[in-house]
């Protein structure tokens, strides 16, 4: 007789969730909790996301493979959710091994299932953009097109590479009619594919890829069975989710919990912890709503606006380094916004909050003298304390709510715990805590992975 038992103590799977727009420090947690996995997982997006990892003291960025790759006993994986761009891959995977990561082999595992970014998704990434007249802000790295292909049944999956050149010219002949099309319409004739060409990438990706493509499902399942941990590292965040984000200003995935679940090939039962994700203040790369935006004499675009003084936001862009990982681009900033945790908390199912640059914070609020929390909006002539989604129809923007503390703070190189923190850094976790209400497990007080603070979430409140 079969005991089924296990279906019901399987839960040994934590999901790290951006809580924002992306670019929260996810990879500092991620790396923590990796460090005694088993699995670790990235389920969704492709490489518009960007992490750093810590080597033997040296510094990798990553945009594809997850960073538990740095732990010799982890096995990895990139699940059916994500993108792949196999030149991004083949990059990171002799990165990794330029480093001396080991046995990057046997311990890196493509799901065949995945989809592949072929160069045409980028040329249409451009050309989508151009023709919007208000575009989203991509990163014309393909992902959207992709995706796009995914859901009209015409993508190339990671499987579909190790087929005999005759049969992926097909497949690719096929996909690209109506984007042949495109192309020529709108004068752009140097991008239309030709399949022949591409078959032969694609029999070199082949070559240098085919063992690394897999089935993960037996992987998977012996690993819930016997109770392993898995970290599934999180892209993006959940105002970029597609269909719970600022539409269409979004990403083309799902990276809320339940997205990332499904795009990591793991069953809801199994979800021990959510650990979300977010700054001290807050930042956005890209168009799209931004509440508690500030004034900056610098947009996204490196356009400089003349001010006679340095303005908020340049204060908090300059003492964050708040430069996109990915694009590079400057990134828009305010103050922390802890109505959108609050919001998250239910879309996502947040248990803990891990707040980085906290450090950061401190040192805004000594250039400025104080600091502001946004701990609930003015909309449509009420008060309220959730993030609206019907702001496209009333053309409103919900007005902070500011809680504002009067000065700042340094924390010193000997802070250990949540007690040697200073008292104003206190209060601040406290309102984001009262706000959000999800406790803070995590503070982020350094650009190490090593600088974070765990706080006993049982005794502090």
């Amino acid at each position: 007789m079969i005991n089924l038992s296990y279906r019901f103590i399987m839960k040994n799977v934590t999901v790290i969730i951006g809580t924002k727009w992306g670019d929260e420090g996810k990879g500092k947690i991620a790396a923590k909790e990796s460090k005694d996995a088993k699995l670790v997982i990235r389920a969704t997006g492709g490489n518009n996301a960007g992490h750093t990892v810590i080597y033997k003291g040296k510094s990798i960025a990553l945009h594809l493979i997850p960073g538990g790759i740095v732990y010799p006993q982890t096995t990895c994986i990139i699940g059916p959710g994500v993108v792949v761009d196999p030149d991004v891959l083949i990059s990171e995977i002799n990165l990794l091994k330029k480093h001396g990561v080991p046995n990057i082999e046997k311990r890196l595992k493509i799901s065949g299932r995945a989809h592949v970014i072929m160069p045409y998704h980028k040329d249409l990434d451009v050309l989508y953009e151009k023709l919007k007249e208000n575009p989203v802000g991509t990163t014309k790295r393909g992902i959207g097109p992709c995706y796009s292909d995914k859901d009209n049944r015409i993508g190339i999956r990671m499987y579909d590479l190790l087929l005999p050149k005759d049969a992926i010219k097909k497949k690719i002949k096929e996909a690209t009619k109506l984007h042949n099309q495109n192309f020529l319409t709108n004068g752009m004739q140097n991008c239309i594919v030709n399949s022949d060409k591409l078959a032969l990438i694609c029999n070199n990706w082949k070559s240098i890829l085919k063992d690394y493509i897999t089935d993960i499902t037996p992987l998977i399942s012996k690993s819930l069975e016997d109770n392993d941990k898995i970290v599934v590292e999180g892209a993006q965040a959940f105002r970029l989710d597609i269909d719970h984000g600022d539409y269409p200003m979004v990403t083309s995935s799902n990276p809320v919990t339940a997205g990332t679940l499904c795009g990591a090939a793991l069953p809801p039962q199994s979800l021990n912890m959510v650990i979300g994700i977010d700054k001290a203040y807050n930042s956005r790369v890209g168009n799209g709503p931004f509440p508690t935006e500030l004034e900056a004499s610098i947009d996204e675009n490196g356009n400089v606006f003349k001010n006679d003084k340095q303005l908020e936001g340049d204060i908090i862009r300059e003492l964050g380094h708040e430069y996109g990982t990915t694009t590079q681009r400057p990134r828009r900033c305010g103050w922390m916004d802890a109505v959108i945790l609050r919001t998250a908390k239910y879309t996502c199912g947040i248990d803990y909050l891990c707040i980085n640059h906290l450090d950061t914070l401190g040192k805004i609020g000594l250039k400025l003298g104080y600091i502001k929390i946004c701990t609930a909006y003015n909309y449509q002539g009420k008060v309220i304390d959730y993030y609206p989604d019907d702001i496209g129809v009333t053309g409103k923007m919900p007005i902070p709510i500011y809680e504002t503390l009067n000065g700042g703070f340094e924390i010193s190189s000997d802070c250990k715990s949540y007690d040697d923190l200073p008292e104003l850094a206190k209060r601040f976790i406290s309102i984001i805590e009262k706000t959000s209400n999800i406790k803070v497990r995590y503070v982020g007080i350094g650009p190490a992975n090593d600088d974070l603070i765990e706080i006993n979430t049982d005794s502090k409140l």
